[in-house]
């Protein structure tokens, strides 16, 4: 039986404890109101419950926090399509290990860890992907306070797929009914005309409809049944009697997919000539368009060969502070055909490889820039740019190697660069730069810097040719020598961009010392 109300104006909990613990009605808005001995001035019921309601806030946690959503992909995947910069969504995630991969296909998407929040792989895959789905595009991307970590060899932590084009081909239903048998191929796998009603599961299609539209509506609902044997690889849609399929996934591959029709009599349906789709790929890509920022994260590249951040054919990716300490000797970075790559503040790294090629696809915005600042140790940059792009190096000071090819320019600021190799027609400049070695492999690159000491031995003799390890730019040099002897003369003689020669009157036995200095 229903009680009446219990009616109190405020009603205090265990008031024998000192403390005060009460539930109220709030006077300013009329709002339940909870004061105990640690929120002494109190909160409000709506505060408390309105974070979960607030538009374009998506909570995860682990199971019994209360979270709306215990897994970060189940988040993602409640964002709208329409989300983006503009209108972004935020997606909190409480402390806790998430073993998961997450794929981020959506627009403005911005993860955020609330301290102790780790996420590593399940199974052999990268732990985070971003790219292009077939109606979004993720143009602006927020990962903030995270550690991602991934156990599996060759595979990465951040993976950053640029493609954005799905290949498609059509196959046009030009006669109705069709005959039992009657099939189109996809790939390999045959798609069976039958009579009557289709068998979900089967890989078949009713051929009994009276129209071509028909037909096509028919196919396209046997293409896009997950029990049959497409769904991984292609999307339907109908318009009349066409039927166009979509590559599942962006990029050339599913250029590959191939795509063959055959009925009896024949023309009853016609699919491409070429028996492919066609027009998969990332050239204009626009992921990452906007920016991805990879903000204050620790990277954990474990697995044999791994990645800390791979990325493709993509826009503008920064990545500011954090660690990618702990990693796989052989784990490494890369970045091909970007747009913008930096790396900022990070405070241990491994190998980075940077690449550009404008024979290649290249994103939306067709500028290249490459640059690598702050990072307290490095062991290896490995950069090839060809046509366009630039590397700069700023403020790196442990570096063991680093080596350019291609017909761009590098330069490298207050930095410790190690053993560096140059090739093809690079340019490169130390700005208060160091390295250990300098090697030309190939081509005919140039190397300017500021200043180079070494010393030569004369073995009584009156000139010793002093030769480049990598050529200069130019002749704008300055040679300064020690010379050893009180009454001979030393004089430079024959300078070119790749050689000098020391002449000594008279001849000599000593070892001289010379400095060559470049205004920069």
């Amino acid at each position: 039986m229903a009680q009446p109300p219990f009616l109190v104006d405020e009603l205090q909990i265990e008031p024998g404890s000192g403390d005060t613990i009460t539930l109220s009605r709030d006077s300013t808005d009329g709002a339940m109101k909870f004061v105990d001995a640690v929120l002494t001035s109190g909160v409000l019921l709506p505060d408390l419950v309105g974070l979960r309601n607030v538009t374009g806030v998506y909570v995860v946690g682990r199971a019994g926090d209360g979270a709306a959503y215990t897994s970060i992909q189940d988040a993602l995947d409640a964002v709208p399509d329409s989300s983006s910069a503009a209108a972004p969504s935020l997606i909190m995630i409480l402390p806790g290990v998430y073993t998961e991969n997450v794929t981020i296909q959506k627009d403005g998407a911005y993860l955020v860890g609330l301290g102790g929040v780790t996420l590593t792989n399940n199974g052999v895959s990268d732990t985070v992907e971003i790219s292009a789905a077939i109606t979004t595009t993720p143009q602006d991307v927020l990962l903030r306070g995270l550690k991602i970590q991934n156990t599996s060899g060759g595979r990465s932590c951040v993976r950053i797929l640029g493609a954005d084009s799905f290949a498609s081909g059509t196959v046009t239903v030009n006669a109705a009914p069709l005959a039992t048998g009657d099939t189109i191929t996809i790939n390999g796998t045959a798609l069976t005309g039958t009579a009557g009603v289709r068998t979900s599961g089967s890989n078949d299609f009713s051929v009994s409809s009276m129209t071509s539209d028909g037909i096509a509506a028919e196919i396209v609902a046997a293409i896009n049944d997950t029990a049959n044997s497409f769904a991984t690889l292609v999307e339907a849609e109908a318009a009349f009697n066409v039927v166009t399929l979509t590559a599942v996934t962006a990029g050339s591959a599913g250029n590959a997919i191939t795509l063959v029709s055959a009925t009896t009599p024949p023309g009853g349906m016609t699919a491409p000539v070429s028996g492919l789709l066609a027009g998969g790929g990332s050239a204009g890509s626009l992921v990452g368009n906007g920016v991805i920022t990879i903000d204050d994260c620790e990277l954990l590249a474990a697995g044999a060969a791994g990645y800390q951040v791979r990325a493709d054919t993509s826009g503008h990716i920064r990545v500011r502070g954090g660690t990618w300490r702990g990693g796989d000797n052989a784990s490494l970075s890369t970045a091909s055909n970007c747009a913008l790559f930096s790396v900022a503040g990070v405070e241990w790294a491994n190998d980075f490889e940077v690449a550009y090629d404008t024979t290649l696809d290249r994103p939306a915005d067709t500028t290249c820039e490459y640059e690598i600042l702050s990072v307290g140790r490095i062991n290896g940059v490995l950069s090839n740019l060809s046509g366009a792009g630039s590397l700069a190096i700023k403020n790196c000071p442990v570096m063991a190697t680093m080596s350019q090819d291609g017909d761009q320019a590098f330069n490298a600021y207050l930095s410790n660069l190690g053993a560096l190799t140059l090739n093809g027609t690079t340019a490169a400049t130390l700005y208060g730069s160091t390295r250990t070695t300098a090697t030309q492999a190939g081509g005919s690159p140039t190397l300017a810097e500021p200043h180079i000491r070494s010393e030569v031995v004369f073995t009584a003799s009156t000139s010793e040719t002093i030769t480049f390890d990598v050529p200069g730019p130019d002749v704008n040099y300055t040679v300064l020598v020690e010379n050893p002897s009180p009454t001979g003369t030393l004089a430079i003689r024959n300078k070119t961009a790749t050689e000098f020669r020391i002449e000594a009157t008279p001849a000599l036995t000593e070892t001289v010392g010379y400095s060559i200095v470049r205004s920069l």
